[in-house]
């Protein structure tokens, strides 16, 4: 889709992911050791950040002799892709004690991306969603699903296989799918929008409604059905608005917009804690009505952003 309206956020990653090069070992090997290649750390699902007082995050890979030194204990190492020919790499450190790893960050922290990442240049923010969510992937994924004996990283880091050699079953990075809805209904003053908001969420804050796609079902069936299921609405004319790698932990976010047949609510308050109609005039004046709109860096915002900035 081209239009006007800025990219969806963790989207902004051009990396030559260097499909067939990254399956011979000793290419990985002679890149990782290269002196200008760049290693994005990852502990404990936390990515290395340069916060100053005064100035925004500061991303932070390392190179050379640094990153050497977190390689020899990383207890993985995936490649991210080519980026104006410098490869980039992810480990993960999350073994280590944060104290043990000093010498080699500096001034550098490791914080949590879902704090930071609205305030990083688009760029970076993609890289590190990228790196956190490939290192979770391998984290949980050590051993064999089929015989339980211990995995390894192959291909670059972007699949394991088991070793025992009676199995040898390869798993992959494989995103669990998720739709999220901005359901509208006409009126005047450009007709209102649906929003809820689950009992964990900070306060006051509402956003679209989202569910995991079913097996066996299409993602228009699942955006129908998830809101029935929520907010007891009916919706018709589902259309595929973007999509969004959310790397909390590892879903791939599949925005669409739907039309409400019906507008009268019956939530189910195992799912959500409330859930409202708001006109235009009401989101833009969530503030005073003690309600916040939900993160800058969520396709959810964007969604909303979208219609907002449609007009009556």
């Amino acid at each position: 889709m081209t239009d006007s309206h800025p990219a969806v956020f963790y989207t902004h990653n051009h990396f030559d992911r260097a499909h067939k090069d990254r399956r011979d070992p000793a290419w990985v090997a002679r890149h990782l050791h290269d002196r200008d290649s760049r290693v994005w750390p990852v502990w404990r699902n936390r990515n290395l950040f340069l916060m100053g007082e005064d100035q925004p995050p500061e991303a932070v890979a390392l190179t050379g002799a640094h990153a050497r030194g977190l390689l020899q204990v990383a207890a993985d190492v995936a490649f991210l892709g080519l980026e104006d020919g410098r490869a980039q790499f992810a480990c993960d450190l999350s073994d280590q004690d944060e104290a043990a790893l000093t010498p080699a960050m500096g001034r550098a922290e490791f914080r949590d991306l879902r704090e930071v990442g609205v305030l990083l240049d688009a760029a970076d923010a993609s890289r590190l969603s990228l790196a956190r969510g490939l290192m979770y992937w391998h984290r949980n994924h050590r051993f064999c699903p089929s015989c339980g004996a211990a995995t390894s990283s192959v291909d670059g880091g972007h699949a394991r296989r088991c070793g025992d050699p009676d199995c040898g079953r390869e798993q992959f990075p494989t995103p669990h799918p998720a739709v999220i809805m901005l359901v509208t209904r006409p009126g005047p003053e450009g007709g209102a929008c649906l929003l809820g908001r689950q009992a964990t969420w900070p306060p006051g804050m509402m956003s679209t409604l989202a569910g995991f796609v079913d097996a066996g079902e299409t993602l228009e069936q699942a955006v129908i059905r998830e809101v029935a299921e929520e907010a007891g609405i009916a919706v018709e004319n589902p259309v595929y608005m973007a999509s969004q790698p959310w790397p909390f932990p590892s879903s791939l976010m599949l925005a669409y917009r739907a039309t409400a047949k019906t507008t009268r609510l019956n939530v189910d308050r195992d799912e959500l804690d409330e859930a409202r109609w708001f006109t235009k005039a009401q989101v833009m004046d969530f503030e005073r009505l003690g309600y916040r709109l939900p993160r800058a860096d969520s396709v959810a915002r964007w969604l909303i952003d979208r219609w907002l900035e449609e007009g009556p």
